[in-house]
């Protein structure tokens, strides 16, 4: 298998063609829909891990210590979260449900941080109650809000404050978190502002600097200008107050390539360009002042390659200017990207991946909506019903972003580790999606008059 014939670096590190037959190290993709159904879901484990150790190699530019931590927002589940917290890594959270898998997977506590624009008295409570490692202000209302915590509870986490660099990330509009008109962050005077409250209060420390400009970002110069900001607002902090900066957070959002006209992106070196810039710039800002901790916080770039998604083709249409419109068994219910940012996917048939193209397919899913579409077009051989379509790059805000829209039941996940598999997620079921509704005891027009 070379890259001139199938995209190799859209696909895990582990896919082989042996015998015309596409394979994740000693799984046949195309066996595995069979065994387990469609729509799927697989994850190889060796891409993951190489993931990270792509990161860690990177950071060994900073000389002080560094955290890798997971955005949990990419995609998560519990026995995700475990293996999070087997390879030692940090846990970014958002939500009263993350903090609910993050703590039935007995995740420590303290390798967790807190996130969101709009966090509620309940979740700040829950999060410190259980010992989160830290919470990240977003703004001066949750300040507001942690002051009052400390009212009855004096023992709050410590605290990072998320600076809005006010910086244009080179991305897709909806995916840009760091401009003056975002919803996220404190500007330069509300932080130092925030600052000078939280050291006015005694049952509140401030630890940590953060940003996020976005993600989905390949050129890293953006990043290293948010670096620049950090450092800046930390030696202001230092002169009004002396706020002793022990974590150092630009934030996560490297990119990974979907299709095979995206370029090659050589992860541990935009790491190390990270890492080596904000070394740079913290000692030319501090001298000899021991540098904070680095951390970084990546989501996309860790998990989405490592995904496949597997598909069953249905109804196939042929136009008459050579299109053809191939309807599959999954689409936007279980990924919405493609309508909602434009996003772009390839295909193969894992039974036959190298067979020549005949010419372009239009693959859609099967919901009454027409934004229902997964490709918009990509050249694949003769198809014919019956079919398997594999999907790379399908491990990253695809289920974390599903729906129920028409009632469609969520695909199954598997976890693929060497020559071992597991089930992560079963495949729901109809009695999964009527467990939350209530049904009505008498006619639903009982007592209302006309």
């Amino acid at each position: 298998m070379t890259s001139t014939t199938f995209p190799v670096h859209l696909w895990p590190v582990s896919a082989e063609i042996r015998q015309d037959q596409l394979h994740l190290g000693s799984h046949n993709l195309a066996d595995l829909a069979d065994r387990w159904g469609t729509p799927l879901y697989v994850y190889d484990a060796a891409t993951f891990d190489a993931a990270i150790s792509a990161y860690l190699r990177g950071l060994r530019a900073w000389p002080g210590e560094t955290r890798l931590a997971y955005a949990a927002k990419a995609w998560l589940n519990l026995p995700f979260a475990q293996i999070l917290k087997q390879r030692g890594l940090d846990l970014d959270i958002v939500s009263v449900g993350e903090l609910g898998i993050a703590q039935a997977a007995d995740f420590p506590p303290g390798r967790a941080h807190l996130h969101g624009n709009n966090k509620t008295a309940e979740l700040l409570k829950a999060a410190s109650d259980w010992g989160i490692g830290s919470i990240v202000v977003d703004n001066l209302h949750e300040l507001s809000l942690l002051e009052a915590l400390t009212a009855v509870d004096h023992h709050v986490p410590d605290l990072w404050l998320r600076l809005n660099p006010h910086l244009l990330a080179p991305t897709h509009p909806y995916r840009q978190t760091g401009h003056a008109g975002s919803k996220f962050g404190l500007s330069r005077d509300e932080a130092l502002e925030a600052a000078r409250r939280i050291r006015q209060n005694p049952h509140l420390r401030l630890t940590g600097l953060h940003t996020h400009i976005g993600s989905q970002i390949f050129a890293v110069e953006a990043m290293l200008q948010a670096i620049d900001e950090l450092v800046a607002l930390a030696v202001a902090l230092r002169a009004e107050g002396g706020d002793s900066i022990r974590f150092l957070c630009p934030g996560g959002g490297l990119g990974a390539p979907y299709h095979p006209a995206d370029p090659t992106f050589d992860l541990a070196r935009a790491v190390e360009r990270i890492a080596e810039h904000g070394a740079s710039a913290w000692q030319s800002a501090n001298g000899d002042a021991p540098h904070p901790t680095l951390v970084l916080e990546p989501g996309r770039s860790l998990i989405a390659r490592a995904g496949v998604a597997l598909y069953r083709v249905g109804a196939i249409r042929h136009l008459q200017n050579g299109l053809r419109i191939v309807a599959i068994d999954g689409g936007m219910a279980d990924n919405p990207r493609p309508a909602l940012y434009g996003a772009r996917y390839t295909a193969c048939l894992p039974r036959s991946p190298l067979s020549p193209p005949i010419g372009p397919a239009r693959i859609v899913g099967p919901l009454c909506e027409s934004g229902d579409f997964l490709i918009d077009s990509v050249e694949l051989p003769e198809l014919v019903p019956g079919d398997i379509l594999a999907v790379p790059v399908a491990g990253a805000y695809q289920l974390s972003m599903a729906s129920n829209f028409n009632a469609t039941l969520r695909p199954p996940v598997y976890w693929l580790e060497d020559d071992q598999w597991r089930c992560f997620q079963r495949r729901q079921t109809v009695a999964d999606l009527l467990r939350r509704d209530v049904a009505l005891t008498e006619s639903p027009r009982s007592g209302i008059k006309d």
